[in-house]
């Protein structure tokens, strides 16, 4: 695993980059077989984070560069952000609002990072965009952060920020009954757990679930790792963020990766999104399997030729662009059930 360089650093930046997933490095050589717009999305990537020397650098850099990654926006949006004020922390949450001109379904994301990176800032793309393609409110979660934090903390956010979402569909115009969980590698596995709290706790209704290259096994040394083709997503990465995710799980509360859940049953359709260079796509089509045998609706589609993340390349390349549309438009009935069309049986009524 590529570990920060101990440089310049606080004891406490000493500690969390020694136990965080390393940055990506920018002299690798970038695949010419890429779709296209994915090898401009790969070299910027890996330079987003060149010369940090520290865990808190890192991310510094990646929230600098983030709007590198900007699609101008497709629609009217008006963006804010507010906080949830919680004992001993806040939880900031951005809004991506189409418009107030109707009640629009509403989607709480979580962003990806491999639990130590990622923020607002740097997944703007990803939420604007789902914004955008689907019509609804989106609210983008910044729940707490590895390894400063637990695994149980980050999850402890997510569902607070979802019942948040809930409580306030009101001054959002949101419809509540229209509620979605969504999120992207890490950020899929807040959210579909998320949806088993809720269903657990009797919390907020879901409409569905927007799972995209997310991480549902959890499993050190799985052979997709080693085989990964992916140039952004290494084994040395995956390994590095199951590494923390376990070390900062708390056993006994619980919580368990969506593929070794027991009780999958009674939770909202789930869309699943893959990367078929992705060494997490096996994991998407194994838990959409086992939903399915559960008695949930889901779908699962491997995007062709690309790698982990590609939403975020939805400005530079059309391909991704074009699976974000696609991934809204299979989202639709679900969120806008009202504007599906009639059939002849309906008509006939």
């Amino acid at each position: 695993m590529v570990v920060l360089k101990d440089i310049k650093t606080t004891p406490r930046e000493r500690r969390a980059s020694a136990q965080s997933p390393g940055v990506n490095q920018p002299n690798a050589a970038v695949d010419a077989s890429l779709p296209e717009g994915i090898d401009k999305y790969v070299a910027l990537f890996r330079t987003a984070q060149a010369g940090a020397t520290t865990l808190s650098a890192a991310r510094l850099r990646s929230d600098m560069n983030a709007r590198a990654f900007d699609a101008p926006p497709a629609c009217p949006m008006e963006t804010f952000t507010t906080f949830i004020v919680r004992e001993g922390r806040e939880i900031g949450v951005k809004i991506y609002h189409p418009g107030t001109d109707t009640a629009r379904p509403g989607i709480c994301y979580f962003h990806g990072g491999g639990f130590a990176f990622g923020s607002l800032e740097t997944f703007d793309s990803v939420a604007s965009g789902l914004a955008e393609e689907t019509g609804a409110v989106v609210a983008s979660v910044e729940y707490r952060r590895l390894p400063e934090s637990s695994y149980n903390d980050a999850q402890d956010d997510c569902y607070e920020a979802l019942c948040w979402l809930h409580r306030h569909t009101g001054e959002l115009n949101i419809d509540a009954s229209r509620l979605a969980v969504a999120g992207d590698s890490v950020g899929a596995l807040l959210a579909t757990t998320a949806a088993m709290q809720a269903r657990d706790r009797k919390g907020p209704p879901l409409a569905c679930q927007l799972l995209l290259y997310g991480a549902f096994a959890l499993e050190p040394g799985r052979p997709a790792y080693a085989q990964s083709r992916d140039p952004l997503l290494t084994s040395d990465k995956v390994e590095g963020f199951i590494e923390l995710y376990h070390r900062t799980l708390d056993k006994d509360s619980g919580l368990t990766p969506p593929l070794s859940a027991t009780d999958l049953s009674a939770l909202p359709p789930a869309l699943i999104l893959a990367a078929e260079r992705d060494p997490l796509r096996d994991e998407a089509f194994e838990y959409a399997e086992r939903l399915n045998a559960a008695g949930v609706a889901a779908t699962v589609r491997a995007a062709p030729g690309m790698v982990h993340g590609f939403l975020r390349a939805r400005a530079m390349s059309p391909a991704a662009a074009k699976e974000l549309n696609g991934l809204a438009a299979t989202a639709r009935p679900y969120l806008w059930p009202e504007r599906q069309p009639r059939t002849k049986e309906d008509n006939s009524r």
